[in-house]
C-alpha cells in the first residue's frame, strides 16, 4: 500500500511540473510597443476617435484605408474607441461599386512589423460582425496590457471649463504665439518642454535636447515670423478623461497657423497651476 501511494506522488509531482513546463511557456503580454489602429472603409463613411482624439474624421465620400499610432492617448485604464459607419449621400451614394463594408482593428505592434504582424485586441467589423445601424455609434472599451512611459497622466489634472479657463488659453495661446515669432529656438522649446521629452518617451525615443534646438531651428528659417493666431471662433475640446483640452476652430483645425501654410494644433494640461503644451 505504501508502495502504490509512493508511486502516485511520484505521478502527482511529475504532472505538475509538466503543466508548470507548460504554463511557463505561454508567452507574457508585451511590456513595450505602439498601440496601432487600422481602418479600411468602402462606400460608406467612417469616423474613428479614440479617448476623445479625431483619428479619421467622417466627412470624407471616398474610399479609404491607413493607420493611426495612438501610444500618445493610451491612458492608464478604461481606454474608449469610438466608431460610427455613415451613409453616403448624393452622387456618391449612387456610384459606389463596392459592397457598403467598414473595418476596424487595434493591435499591439513592436518595431519593425506591420500592423497587421501586432498583437490583435480589438476588432470591429461592419456589417459582418457588428450589427448596428447606419449613423449610430460603436464604443470598443479596453485596459492596455501596459502603459506607454508618460508622465502626463500622473501630472496633469482634471479640467473643468470655465469662462476664466477658456480666456486663460487663449492667452497662453497669443504668448506662444509670440514666442513663435521670435525665431528664438530656446525660448520656443521652453514653451515645448514638457510636449518634446514626454511624447518621445511615449515612442520610446531618446530625448535629446540639441536635436530638439537643431529642429526648431530649421523650422524658423522655413516659415520665418509669420505665425497668426486665429481668435475669431474658436472650440474647446476636452479628451483623454478631460486631461487634455484641444484648442481649435470650429471644424477642429489649429488656430496657429503661418503664411507658408504650415500649423500647429494645440493640445494643453493643466498642470502646477498652469497651462502646458503636452501632444
Amino acid at each position: 500500500m505504501q508502495r502504490i501511494l509512493f508511486l502516485f506522488l511520484i505521478f502527482a509531482i511529475s504532472q505538475l511540473s509538466i503543466f508548470g513546463e507548460e504554463k511557463s511557456n505561454i508567452p507574457s503580454p508585451p511590456k513595450e510597443g505602439y498601440y496601432i489602429i487600422t481602418y479600411k472603409n468602402y462606400s460608406v463613411n467612417l469616423e474613428i476617435d479614440a479617448n476623445g482624439y479625431e483619428v479619421k474624421g467622417g466627412s470624407s465620400n471616398e474610399d479609404s484605408s491607413g493607420q493611426a499610432d495612438i501610444n500618445y492617448w493610451i491612458l492608464p485604464a478604461n481606454n474608449k474607441i469610438k466608431i460610427r459607419v455613415t451613409e453616403r449621400k448624393g452622387k456618391q451614394k449612387e456610384n459606389g461599386s463596392l459592397p457598403q463594408e467598414a473595418e476596424v482593428k487595434l493591435a499591439l505592434g513592436q518595431r519593425g512589423q506591420f500592423p497587421d504582424e501586432g498583437l490583435l485586441l480589438k476588432q470591429f467589423q461592419w456589417p459582418k460582425e457588428t450589427k448596428v445601424n447606419l449613423g449610430e455609434w460603436t464604443e470598443l472599451e479596453f485596459d492596455p496590457p501596459f502603459l506607454p512611459p508618460s508622465q502626463l497622466w500622473k501630472q496633469a489634472e482634471i479640467i473643468t471649463l470655465s469662462k476664466e479657463k477658456e480666456s486663460s488659453a487663449i492667452e497662453f495661446a497669443n504668448e506662444f504665439t509670440k514666442i513663435l515669432n521670435t525665431k528664438d529656438s530656446k525660448k520656443i522649446l521652453s514653451m515645448i518642454q514638457f510636449r518634446a521629452q514626454d511624447t518621445s518617451e511615449v515612442r520610446f525615443y531618446p530625448y535629446v535636447e540639441a536635436d530638439e534646438i537643431k529642429s526648431i531651428t530649421e523650422m524658423t528659417k522655413a516659415i520665418g515670423s509669420t505665425w497668426k493666431l486665429d481668435k475669431k471662433k474658436i472650440k474647446f475640446t476636452l479628451l483623454c478623461n478631460d486631461q487634455i483640452l484641444n484648442v481649435s476652430d470650429p471644424k477642429g483645425e489649429p488656430i496657429i497657423t503661418s503664411k507658408k501654410g504650415a500649423s500647429i494644433p494645440l493640445y494643453l494640461s493643466w498642470i502646477g497651476g498652469k497651462w502646458v503644451i503636452v501632444r
